[in-house]
């Protein structure tokens, strides 16, 4: 090797250096990232679950904004172009349980992702929770991103049950209502009986049963175990503690003028395809699918299943019928 030779090699070596160092110290922070996840993921599962949910959605495109709510500053997501879709989760739960279905949809729709109030990153974090707060927080999110046009409400569990009470209450808004799994009206008796504030790991898992199909992989106990730390302070728990007759939607079914299609999970036990049925036949005009091998939260279960199903309903023509 020649003097020369020697000498453009330390001067591209020279060059390379910061370079060097600058892809080092992402790798760097990549690794302890990484670290840092599967800690928080061993010890603390479900928020683990809400950090991945937020990275799927911002990887998706959707861009994370906020709005002020009535009980403090509201988290959404916003995204795609067409017809306005908006997408609520259920209780205890956060906008990331969508991130299995956003991508393809925001090819031919405008998608709004809310963190219900008390939810997610959505304020208040302590304190009393209300069935009125979470209504209160769709119609801001409306407000604020609707633009005077019509929107079709997707909503799973207590999420579909607030797609209901706006489609009944905002009927020149609402251009229609995709319950995946929702509520709408009180049990009657089918449904399994359930603790959704396990006390235990035996009852966790009991909880776990009711609301996932028996073909999907169970629960780890880490997992379970978190969910009996967090179950206290939950929003569900909060939510359990205030009244919720004025919201009620039993007797009105019949007023809402929406086309509503309910998407269920056959193997939901909270929900099951006999209450499906029983909203659909008080429904105007409805259109009940069924999901296999899935259960209550259908968008985390079976994603891949309820994709296409979501499409049509918000794509086709919404004729009435029971499958």
């Amino acid at each position: 090797m020649t003097a020369t030779t020697q000498t453009d090699g330390i001067r591209t070596g020279r060059r390379l250096r910061p370079w060097v160092r600058a892809l080092l110290a992402v790798l760097g922070l990549v690794v302890v990232g990484l670290l840092a996840l599967g800690i928080l993921g061993y010890r603390h599962p479900l928020a683990a679950v809400e950090v991945l949910g937020r990275i799927a959605l911002r990887s998706a495109g959707l861009e994370r904004a906020t709005l002020a709510g009535p009980r403090g500053p509201l988290v959404y997501w916003r995204g795609g172009t067409g017809s306005l879709v908006v997408l609520l989760h259920g209780a205890n739960d956060q906008s990331g349980a969508w991130a299995g279905v956003v991508r393809p949809l925001m090819a031919r729709h405008r998608l709004l992702l809310l963190d219900l109030p008390g939810h997610g990153q959505s304020a208040p974090q302590d304190g009393p929770l209300g069935v009125g707060d979470l209504f209160a927080g769709v119609e801001a999110l409306l407000e604020a991103e609707g633009k005077g046009e019509q929107a079709t409400l997707v909503g799973n569990s207590m999420g579909g049950w607030l797609a209901m009470l706006y489609a009944h209450r905002h009927s020149d808004r609402a251009a229609g209502v995709v319950l995946v799994n929702g509520a709408a009206l009180r049990g009657d008796g089918t449904e399994a009986p359930v603790n959704l504030l396990p006390k235990s790991r035996d009852q966790a898992r009991a909880a776990m049963f009711a609301v996932t199909s028996p073909s999907s992989p169970l629960t780890p106990d880490f997992v379970l175990d978190d969910l009996v730390r967090r179950a206290p302070g939950s929003p569900l728990a909060r939510l359990l503690a205030s009244p919720v007759e004025e919201w009620l939607l039993d007797g009105k079914l019949g007023e809402i003028r929406a086309p509503v299609t309910l998407l269920f999970g056959e193997d939901d036990k909270v929900l099951p395809p006999a209450y499906a049925r029983r909203v659909a036949s008080e429904l105007p005009s409805a259109r009940v699918e069924m999901i296999p091998r899935c259960g209550h939260i259908p968008q985390r279960e079976c994603a891949d299943r309820l994709l296409p199903l979501l499409q049509r309903a918000l794509d086709g023509p919404r004729a009435g019928g029971v499958r």
